[in-house]
């Protein structure tokens, strides 16, 4: 009997490249974040609503391809809620080959709500409200009309649309190459990477396996593929003064994860 298990648990980056240091907290005061090398700090969002399209296993080299699901689930993943997108595989669905990579996708279109207060004397608030800039974040601190980020009242669910995964970088702008895995926009073909922030239609993540898994007819595939909106937020601070507040807040990701038991 070969029990193979295989465990991925990455940030799903879908924002421009934020390195918070520290997860804000209770205790986590105006100062603190000031003081922080990047001026940041995360916490969870209160909502996050996404649409999941497909999951399939790939070999990167011979093309073969094995979906397990397909067909739009949407739900919210704020909280301490969760989406598991994939289904129980039974063996006669099994597709058999070798595989080495595991492909997400998603739907282009992130609803996000959520935001945070210092726990000062006088609290500071940074919260989701008014439209997006650079296409990750919201940056409106001129209050009163109601789409104010530093005003608690404001706070409301903002929709991101990822188009762009480097507003202003070049061609870059719709691959994210990071280390064990990558994060592509498509088009509506859902294979064919965009060109133009205009024609992105989806999301695909492309997870690197631990090693090759093999599937004959036989194996017993269990996958779980979760996502959660686990310090789905960056709290971004001025960096004119701690008393200055919050310049910014932005979509850093939702978290993902993905489980592969094969057993023969």
């Amino acid at each position: 009997m070969k029990n193979l298990i295989f465990s991925l648990f990455l940030f799903l980056v879908l924002s421009n490249p934020v390195n918070a240091e520290f997860v804000c907290s209770s205790t986590t005061t105006a100062a603190n974040i000031f003081a922080d090398g990047d001026r940041t700090c995360t916490t969870d969002a209160e909502v996050m609503k996404v649409t999941l399209l497909k999951g399939e296993f790939y070999n990167s080299t011979t093309g073969a391809t094995w979906v397990l699901k397909e067909g739009a689930v949407s739900g919210d993943i704020g909280g301490s809620a969760s989406i598991n997108y994939l289904p129980t595989i039974k063996k006669s669905a099994n597709k058999p080959g070798t595989y080495t990579h595991f492909r997400g996708y998603m739907n282009e279109v992130i609803t996000i709500k959520g935001g945070f207060s210092t726990a000062d004397a006088t609290p500071l608030h940074c919260v989701t409200a008014g439209a997006t800039v650079n296409v990750f974040g919201m940056a409106d601190v001129s209050c009163g009309d109601g789409t104010c980020i530093t005003d608690l009242a404001d706070k409301a669910e903002v929709n991101i649309t990822m188009n762009d995964m480097n507003p202003g970088g070049g061609s870059g702008n719709y691959l994210y190459d990071a280390a064990a895995y990558d994060v592509e926009l498509l088009q509506s073909d859902g294979s064919t990477r965009a060109t133009a922030s205009g024609n992105v239609d989806q999301m695909r993540a492309i997870i690197t396996l631990a090693s090759p898994i093999v599937i004959t007819k036989n194996s017993k595939v269990s996958v779980e593929m979760f996502f959660k909106g686990t310090n789905a937020l960056a709290i971004e601070w001025s960096a004119s003064s701690a008393a200055a507040g919050c310049s910014n807040i932005s979509n850093v990701a939702p978290v993902f994860t993905i489980t592969t038991t094969v057993t023969e």
